[in-house]
Parts: C-alpha cells; sequence; structure tokens
C-alpha cells in the first residue's frame, strides 16, 4: 500500500500538469488554403481538375500541417510535392494556384459584382469614429486597390462555367478560404 502523502501528491501533480495543458493554447496549425489569397497564375480549370481538388484536398491538407515546421524547407516542400502529385497536380505550387483559383472563381460566381460590396465597405468607414481622417482615407485607398486586383483576376467564363456546376460541393472549401463574416 502506497504512503497516503505520496497518494495525495501524485494526485496534486496530476492536476497541476493538465491545468497547465488546458491553459496552453496550441499553436495554430498551416493554412492550407491562404485566406482571401490570388492564385500566382490563374488556372484553366477541367472537371477532371475539381474532382482531383475535392478528393485531394483534405490529404493535402494534412500532409501541411503534418510538415510544419518539420525538417528542412526543400524536405517539406518535396512532402508537399509528393502529396499533390498523388492527385494529379504536378507539385504543391500547382495544387495552391489551382485552390486559389477554384476559390476566386466560386467568390466570382456568388459575388458577380464585387463593386457593390465594396462601395458598402466604403460608405461605412466615414461612420467610424473610432479612425482619424487619415486612417480613413488610408483604408478607401486600400479598398479600392484590392477591388483593383480582384477585378484583374476576373475568372474566364469557361472557370465560371464548370465551378457553378460545383457550387455546392465547394462551398465547405470557400468558407475555409473567406471564413463567414470577413
Amino acid at each position: 500500500m502506497k504512503p497516503p502523502g505520496l497518494v495525495v501528491a501524485s494526485c496534486i501533480a496530476a492536476l497541476v500538469y493538465v491545468g497547465v495543458l488546458a491553459t496552453q493554447t496550441p499553436p495554430p496549425p498551416m493554412q492550407a488554403i491562404e485566406p482571401f489569397s490570388l492564385p500566382e497564375r490563374p488556372v484553366a480549370l477541367t472537371e477532371d481538375m475539381i474532382t482531383r481538388f475535392l478528393y485531394g484536398f483534405a490529404p493535402v491538407a494534412a500532409r501541411a500541417r503534418e510538415v510544419n515546421g518539420q525538417g528542412e524547407a526543400a524536405q517539406r516542400q518535396a512532402a508537399l510535392d509528393e502529396t499533390a502529385a498523388e492527385f494529379g497536380f504536378a507539385n504543391f505550387t500547382d495544387w495552391v494556384n489551382t485552390t486559389n483559383t477554384i476559390m476566386v472563381t466560386y467568390h466570382w460566381a456568388t459575388n458577380p459584382d464585387p463593386r457593390l460590396e465594396v462601395q458598402k465597405a466604403i460608405d461605412a468607414i466615414p461612420a467610424m469614429t473610432n479612425l482619424n481622417d487619415q486612417e480613413k482615407a488610408d483604408m478607401i485607398n486600400g479598398l479600392k486597390a484590392g477591388l483593383a486586383r480582384v477585378e484583374s483576376a476576373r475568372p474566364t467564363p469557361e472557370n465560371l462555367a464548370i465551378v457553378q456546376r460545383h457550387l455546392r460541393t465547394l462551398k465547405p472549401f470557400y468558407d475555409l478560404w473567406a471564413p463567414p463574416g470577413q
């Protein structure tokens, strides 16, 4: 039989350990989809690409989280390239460009006039009492510059047609890319 002091000390140590673990926030996982990112190189989408994206998203994202911060950058890139290639992408960069092309196209399919969204945001800025005039002007200029970037990323009619056939299936992925309330 164990002495009562040892049992009590063990229980207290376990509670302290659990308390420390509960109060620490885990490091954020690496994002497989970078929110609101435009593709470096837009991709001409096909039905096959949409299918490969849908089947490959979870494994590629899991691999991205797995290698985040592990080993050398070249090793991480090779692991990501390998996983993306398993789903028919040339490499991880090709997968990211395809992903962002799909997300931008989805956004255009569901929000065909980004000027309205930007104008609503611009109209709300003058009422922001916590900003000075220069900050308000900077925000308005930033929104206008952002609109110009978005408009320059207008998808092709062919990409729009393909993505429109998959709106319901792509919505959860879009919600990762453009979280609600953003």
